[in-house]
């Protein structure tokens, strides 16, 4: 296991917010292409009820613009003093380069700002936060941004009631900063693991330099449904079966490491993948549900942007202080990880909501 453990932390989360797209759907207007039943089994099973999706000309990068262009602006920090910019998505503007270069231009960040994407789905957060406060610690600058966002809505199949239903799309910023001084009792603690011979559990085929075109067919896959290579696969009985083995047994590893107990934090949050995964896990951990924190019943499942969602779904504009939270990502990779997370509800802002687009990314 990959553990990584800095007691004498002086990177602190300065800020979180996080945009999604205005245009709300509600799950059960898909009643009328699904049937009623299956429609309530799924709402009754999952805890979704509502999605927000992008328009056709709006990304992933649009989400985590807004989000991130507005937080500096509350927060007032100096561009000049930002030095990273990381930006991890599995909905990318181009096959290259990489988003965050556009996303530095757009944020007219200086060009002494390394800016870098990284490919990861649902365990975004925990790889990231453990990234950023790794490379800030011997970075020049003040300030890094770690800026997820996802638009898994569009790889959904259409007539696949498990995933149609599921997705919603958002983004999220999170800004760190580096301290002069260490910061006691808030030891930063992660623990991240993958499996790559599960790499078929949750995957989109086509698209890669793999099988960059392949015919927009349909095929029937191992669980009995039709899809095209085009849209996503998920084999939601192995995924669950994954994330109620394997993460379990990850998240009192790393209690054990660290000799913790689900007792020492304020909240548990757990990737928000839905809400049959999130009841088991919290069942075979004895985690009770005042603990537990939601978003999904109000913009699905976002992929790795579930974490800071979250985060700003409950506590944002709230003022309710400092909060230990064990965080939870888990999913597509397969890849997974926990993580420590201390957060400042002060600076957690309202999610924005935002039809705006990048025209000038258009290439004509």
């Amino acid at each position: 296991m990959a553990y990584f453990y800095n007691d004498n932390n002086n990177i602190v989360i300065k800020g979180i917010m996080c945009a999604v797209p205005k245009n709300k759907v509600c799950v059960k207007d898909f009643e009328k292409q699904f049937g009623k039943e299956v429609v309530e089994r799924f709402i009754r099973n999952t805890g979704i009820s509502k999605l927000h999706r992008t328009l056709e000309t709006q990304t992933a990068s649009d989400l985590g613009y807004e989000a991130a262009a507005n937080l500096i602006n509350k927060l007032n920090i100096p561009k000049t003093d930002i030095g990273l910019l990381i930006f991890i998505t599995q909905s990318p503007d181009y096959r290259k380069p990489a988003t965050a270069c556009i996303l530095q231009k757009r944020l007219n960040l200086p060009f002494e700002c390394a800016a870098f994407d990284i490919n990861l789905g649902c365990s975004a957060f925990v790889y990231g936060n453990e990234i950023i406060q790794s490379l800030l610690k011997n970075c020049n600058k003040k300030y890094g941004l770690l800026i997820i966002a996802e638009t898994s809505s569009k790889l959904a199949a259409p007539n696949d009631t498990a995933t149609t239903m599921m997705f919603g799309d958002a983004g999220s910023v999170i800004i760190y900063e580096k301290q002069e001084i260490e910061i006691k009792n808030q030891a930063s603690a992660t623990l991240l693991m993958t499996d790559g011979n599960r790499f078929k559990s949750i995957i989109v085929p086509s698209g890669g330099f793999r099988d960059m075109h392949p015919d927009n067919e349909y095929y029937i896959a191992s669980d009995g449904k039709k899809y095209s290579k085009y849209y996503s696969f998920m084999d939601g009985v192995g995924v669950f079966s994954f994330a109620v083995t394997d993460v379990v047994e990850s998240i009192r590893k790393f209690l054990n490491k660290y000799h913790k107990n689900i007792e020492d934090y304020d909240y548990v949050l757990l990737h928000q993948a839905n809400n049959l995964i999130i009841k088991q896990i919290a069942h075979k951990l004895l985690i009770p549900n005042n603990k537990l924190l939601y978003s999904l019943q109000e913009y699905g499942n976002t992929s790795g942007v579930s974490i800071p969602l979250t985060i700003s779904n409950v506590f944002g504009n709230k003022h309710e202080g400092n909060k230990h939270i064990l965080a939870v990502g888990y999913g597509i990779g397969l890849s997974w990880g926990v993580a420590d997370l201390f957060i400042n509800t002060n600076n957690i802002f309202n999610i924005i909501e935002t039809d705006e687009h990048y025209d000038e990314g258009i290439i004509k």
